[in-house]
């Protein structure tokens, strides 16, 4: 899609192929990178003080959201959203089709606002399509992908010490942060990686370099604006979303 938008010269035709022991080490790095991300997302906040234990309400939100985002991710969005999308020039490139999936994890993270929520409800709406869909990502050694599309978001509101949508924040700038993160590295990391190194598949520099940033843009934007609605949603669900309350007696017990 994204050949036909811009010019021949800016995506190349010399395409990425690593040695195999070059895309052995890199995938192993990819595996350590997710679980010390995973390990400093569930230690860290400790440390911090601004972490809460998850309730049952927690637990019981991340489901309905990741069956949410795998129910329009892979059937509404791909069936009648995507091919209308496509009618519209560089809609499909910047990735307009998710300005739903969007406003719905941002919704998740409004409402759960503990670390490790994003990375339970992306990765949840992956393993579901690997489970339902199949095809050439469904295997474990996709994993990481799945989880990279939401462990830097949890990365970013530990950074920022839980005070992601809080009273006080820039809603649009949480939201534009996040989305970036959403899509990259992994779309990245995916292209030049995981795809060539597991299913074969062979791209250009050029070309990962333009849908990493189309996409970068694209989620980002749709993540800042949909935030001040997300959080209104949220806020319908849990009172204290965005209150910041909720963080702020969880450190006064720490």
């Amino acid at each position: 899609m994204i050949q036909s938008l811009i010019p021949k010269s800016w995506i190349g035709t010399t395409t990425i192929q690593f040695p195999f022991a070059v895309n052995v080490v890199a995938y192993i790095c990819i595996w350590a990178v997710c679980l010390a991300s995973l390990y400093f997302i569930w230690k860290r906040p400790k440390k911090l003080g601004f972490l809460q234990g998850w309730t049952t309400q927690d637990i019981l939100m991340v489901a309905i959201m990741g069956v949410l985002l795998e129910v329009y991710d892979n059937l509404i969005g791909d069936q009648f959203i995507t091919p209308i999308i496509q009618l519209i020039p560089f809609g499909h490139a910047f990735a307009l089709n998710d300005l739903p999936y969007m406003f719905l994890l941002m919704v998740g993270v409004a409402v759960i606002r503990k670390p490790g929520a994003a990375t339970a409800m992306v990765f949840l709406n992956f393993l579901l399509m690997q489970l339902l869909y199949g095809g050439t990502e469904a295997s474990i050694l996709f994993w990481p992908y799945g989880i990279m599309q939401g462990v830097f978001l949890d990365l970013f509101m530990v950074l920022r010490r839980g005070k992601v949508f809080t009273a006080g924040s820039n809603f649009f700038l949480d939201g534009l942060i996040m989305g970036a993160l959403r899509a990259v590295p992994a779309t990245t990391v995916m292209s030049i990686f995981l795809l060539p190194f597991l299913a074969g598949a062979k791209f250009t520099f050029g070309y990962v370099f333009w849908y990493s940033l189309f996409n970068l843009i694209g989620n980002g934007l749709e993540a800042g604006i949909s935030a001040p609605l997300a959080i209104r949603v949220a806020k319908s669900v849990n009172p204290l979303a965005g209150s910041g309350k909720r963080l702020k007696a969880s450190a006064e017990k720490g």
